[in-house]
């Protein structure tokens, strides 16, 4: 049996696709791939999908089928961590901060790893990595 690779794709429940989907295009870099206004939106950054849903109407019947069946979101995620080049990382966050974003970090971790933390406006916490 093959093993898991990496994350193919994150898909996250958003109250407002509109300004879900700016704040990743705009501050985070993401392309548009497709769009289905107020219902869902398709990113994409390298070979990684971001996929930002609507509760109310996801627009797809994958995802109202899931709505049915659990009666609304489940589960709960901690973060998303998205990995950038290293050499790029801190001119990154400083122009997050220069956007008006709230950036915490750097973050030096035993490991060698360092990153800095951000809050998307549906208050979902990012990290952005070196790793």
């Amino acid at each position: 049996m093959a093993g898991i690779l990496s994350v193919s794709e994150v898909a996250l429940w958003v109250e407002d696709v509109e300004r879900a989907l700016a704040f990743y295009r705009d501050h985070l870099g993401f392309r548009v791939l497709d769009h289905d206004p107020g219902r869902n939106a398709f990113l994409g950054a390298g070979d990684f999908l971001l996929v930002l849903f609507s509760s109310a109407d996801p627009g797809t019947d994958l995802a109202r089928d899931y709505l049915a069946r659990t009666g609304g979101p489940r589960g709960a995620v901690y973060h998303v961590a998205f990995r950038l080049d290293p050499g790029e990382l801190d001119g990154y966050a400083q122009g997050l901060r220069e956007g008006g974003l709230a950036v915490r970090g750097p973050v030096d971790f035993p490991n060698g790893r360092r990153s800095y933390f951000l809050e998307d406006p549906d208050a979902h916490y990012l990290e952005l990595t070196d790793r």
